[in-house]
């Protein structure tokens, strides 16, 4: 990506910043949401996400200004914790999915996501395998919940019926799909694809939590 930043003008280089933080944005609804109902957790890592990643893109245009430097990290660096944050992110969504009312095993629950991601992304930082890991953990996870809920004669949970939730999925959709369009850095003028595949996430985010 470094590659293709060089071959853009000034301004293509500043708009493609700009794009990537401005998309970004859509992550404070949820943050906002979060904090009001009393979900500290979820509103913390969805703000560091938000804030690693604006990092991430800012630092491949503007890496070698003092300013950028100032924070003492490189694009590359601010780009794994940006990794870091959005898999806390989905394993935070499927623990709140699974609505459990304990508060300790909620903390276990989050806590041992926390550890166990860090541990993957220094195994295996650019290893799509120490990526899906962690998020498909706590998915099989909800699965099996809902499997043995069912099994056991109760119902779907009542937030598989919701609007709210069905938007939200239809948006995670569209998100992934950007999210694979943009992965071809080459032919992503001005990271337009990556900027909406946060944009996108982060409202499918609202909709859901």
């Amino acid at each position: 990506l470094i590659i293709v930043m060089v071959l853009l003008t000034s301004q293509e280089q500043a708009l493609t910043a700009v794009f990537a933080v401005a998309s970004n944005l859509s992550c404070i609804p949820l943050a906002v949401s979060c904090i009001r109902r009393g979900l500290a957790y979820e509103s913390i890592i969805g703000a560091s996400l938000a804030f690693c990643s604006m990092m991430y893109h800012v630092g491949e245009v503007y890496g070698s200004s003092p300013y950028f430097q100032m924070f003492g990290m490189s694009a590359g660096q601010w780009h794994r914790l940006d990794n870091v944050f959005s898999i806390l992110c989905f394993s935070a969504l499927l623990f709140f999915l699974m609505e459990f009312k304990n508060h300790q095993i909620n903390e276990i629950m989050r806590w041992t996501s926390v550890s166990f991601t860090l541990y993957c992304q220094e195994r295996g930082p650019w290893d799509i395998r120490f990526t899906a890991i962690p998020i498909c953990i706590p998915l099989i996870g909800l699965l099996v919940k809902i499997a043995h809920h069912r099994i056991n004669g109760g119902q779907y949970p009542q937030w598989a019926s919701t609007t709210d939730f069905r938007v939200g999925i239809m948006l995670i959709l569209i998100a992934i799909v950007f999210f694979i369009r943009g992965l071809d850095d080459d032919n992503d003028y001005l990271g337009i694809d990556h900027s909406l595949w946060h944009f996108f996430a982060g409202t499918a985010l609202y909709f859901v939590f």
